[in-house]
């Protein structure tokens, strides 16, 4: 295939990705061996060093091996941001265990199906979160539950704002396994070998259409994409890397933890969003990288003292999870002054697969390729019929990054993976010079009046408009229309109650065809999420 992308290919980034024969474990004992006091992770304040973090790893490895845990064997983790989460996280992989991060917003039955479909044994979970998992504990397969408490890495007095749920009194687990002590022990001797080819990950997928899926995840996988975006934004020792987003999901996972570790940076790691306490972290740790998603850019620019903080470190901010629009990408660049890109990526290939460069940019576009990886557009109904330039369809991805399979799912495997190339269910376009544009999923697309419909198209233009903080736009059944365009809109708040939803309808007859603008608009105070911070379409719809 003719990589036409190539022709913008950023100055100064290989097109090939080369790392060494180590997982992110041996890369972390490395750093240690080399420098031993630099930070690791930074928390509110308290600081981790490589040589601590690498014994720390080290102490828990040891312990879940006496424990009975072996190579291959599934470990949950169902926690917020914290330290322990990384402790846990990469102690698991010397171990050999194949790591199950749960979302901690997860409810009972969703932790059970989770938990039984990776036939998980073993579990971490936060001190505050004990009282959602004890009651389904006797319909998982568990025998040995961790428990980490919250509070035990922060330190007396915290160096930035602490989320009001970071400050509650620890949660008494009788009859489990303290966490804490599992760390305490002599310097832990006992790991595993652990080679590129084995399991690192079971990531699993939102669930949005349909039950969530383990995507099968390697070490080389994991290692491929973090070496790859450490050398994309131009990644240093040293450097100082905001780790907002949640761990638990690839893209935080690849970008804010994975990448600053195999670089020898330092991980600024907060639990929770917040504005101010971002503000401050960029501020007073001087980060100059930040990866970040759409909501996120949404609430800095409508933070109402922005301009008056200094985000001057920031030399890369990259956003991905769900397409950020047009106006907001503007906007951010404006009230910062730091370069905004947007890259795209799936928990199947473990985060991204293209990504803007970061000195040309195009508004609108999620990038181009990223090393080593190819793409095409597809037919929606036959992905063997490639499509020429400029062409709406499928987007397929190949590249070491992509997953091997989905957990004990042949079928659905068969279905989404064929000689290599993944079917990712989005809707884009490719132009002249190799930039891909999402236009939206597969399964989101509204057909009104016999016409198709790309929810994030309308969206964009929505945000135009001043009044609109926030918006997402679904199809609703009709019945002349089959399906008509509804707009669910958060207002900013002067606006509210100064306008109405005709004013927005007859605003966006004025800027869009006649299929196209909402029909229908309806003003909410927020917007329903998942635990990444992505819109619940399938809850508006």
């Amino acid at each position: 295939m003719q990589k036409i992308w190539y022709k913008s290919w950023p100055a100064g980034v290989p097109k090939k990705v080369h790392h060494g024969p180590s997982p992110i474990t041996g890369v972390l004992g490395e750093h240690a061996r080399l420098y031993p006091g630099r930070t690791a992770v930074n928390y509110y304040g308290r600081k981790i060093t490589y040589g601590e973090l690498d014994r720390l790893t080290g102490n828990f490895a040891s312990a879940l091996v006496k424990m009975g845990v072996r190579k291959g064997d599934r470990v949950s983790l169902y926690m917020e941001n914290c330290p322990q989460f990384i402790i846990a996280l990469i102690g698991g992989w010397k171990a050999g265990a194949v790591m199950v991060p749960s979302n901690p917003m997860f409810l009972g039955d969703e932790l059970v199906y989770q938990l039984n479909d990776a036939a998980v044994e073993s579990i971490v979970v936060q001190d505050d979160l004990f009282p959602i998992l004890e009651p389904v504990i006797p319909g998982t397969p568990l025998k040995n539950i961790i428990v980490a408490r919250r509070q035990a890495f922060l330190p007396d007095t915290p160096a930035l704002p602490l989320h009001h749920s970071m400050t509650t009194a620890p949660i008494e687990a009788p009859g489990t396994i303290s966490f804490s002590r599992m760390l305490s022990g002599p310097a832990g001797k006992i790991e595993r070998e652990t080679g590129l080819d084995d399991l690192a990950l079971l990531q699993y997928t939102a669930g949005t259409t349909g039950m969530p899926k383990g995507a099968v995840i390697t070490h080389r996988n994991l290692l491929y994409n973090t070496a790859g975006s450490a050398a994309w934004v131009g990644a240093r020792s040293g450097d100082a890397h905001l780790a907002v987003l949640p761990l638990f999901h690839v893209t935080g996972l690849v970008h804010s933890m994975n990448m600053p570790l195999y670089t020898g940076g330092s991980i600024i790691l907060l639990a929770r969003y917040d504005t101010e306490t971002v503000f401050a972290a960029v501020e007073k740790y001087r980060c100059a990288h930040w990866a970040s998603i759409a909501t996120m850019n949404i609430a800095v620019v409508n933070y109402p003292v922005v301009s008056g903080c200094d985000l001057s470190s920031l030399r890369t901010c990259v956003s991905g999870g769900s397409p950020v629009p047009r106006e907001v990408i503007r906007q951010f660049r404006e009230v910062t002054g730091a370069n905004l890109v947007e890259g795209y990526g799936l928990s199947e290939t473990v985060s991204q697969v293209t990504i803007n460069p970061l000195g040309k940019p195009r508004l609108g576009s999620v990038g181009i390729p990223v090393q080593g990886t190819d793409i095409k557009i597809v037919s929606l109904d036959d992905w063997d019929r490639e499509l020429p330039t400029g062409a709406e369809g499928e987007l397929l991805v190949k590249g070491p990054q992509v997953m091997q399979g989905y957990w004990n799912r042949p079928g659905e495997t068969r279905l989404a993976l064929r000689d290599g190339w993944l079917a990712t269910g989005d809707i884009a376009r490719m132009d002249e010079d190799g930039y891909v544009y999402i236009v939206g999923r597969k399964k989101e697309l509204i057909k009104a009046s016999g016409y198709s419909v790309f929810p994030q198209e309308v969206e964009s233009f929505l945000y135009e408009h001043p009044a609109v903080a926030e918006v997402v736009v679904v199809g609703v059944p009709d019945p002349y229309r089959v399906e008509t365009v509804k707009a669910v809109i958060v207002l900013k708040q002067e606006y509210v109650n100064n306008i109405s939803a005709r004013d927005i309808i007859e605003w966006s007859r004025q800027k869009m065809a006649a299929y196209k603008y909402p029909r229908l608009v309806e003003f909410v105070s927020d917007l329903p999420r998942s635990g990444t911070g992505k819109i619940r379409r399938h809850l508006l719809k």
